[in-house]
């Protein structure tokens, strides 16, 4: 396994993805097939919004990309 990066938004709020540099650079790297797994803490730390959640998680998971939420481990 490679890490490809750390991404974060520093600053910035969770509550929606739409200004998050950080998060946005690392779902187009994954969609493009630069990233495998995206690891991160929790679900929060992914992004706040259900909504925007569920529908990232199953675009990324459609390119087959993984995501593994530390806590619910």
């Amino acid at each position: 396994m490679t890490l490809v990066g750390v991404f974060y938004d520093e600053g910035t709020s969770g509550t929606t993805t739409l200004n998050r540099y950080g998060f946005n650079k690392m779902i187009s790297l994954a969609v493009s097939g630069g990233i495998d797994i995206i690891l991160t803490k929790e679900v929060s730390r992914f992004a706040r919004n259900t909504v925007d959640t569920l529908n990232i998680t199953r675009m990324l998971r459609a390119k087959g990309v993984g995501i593994i939420f530390i806590n619910e481990i």
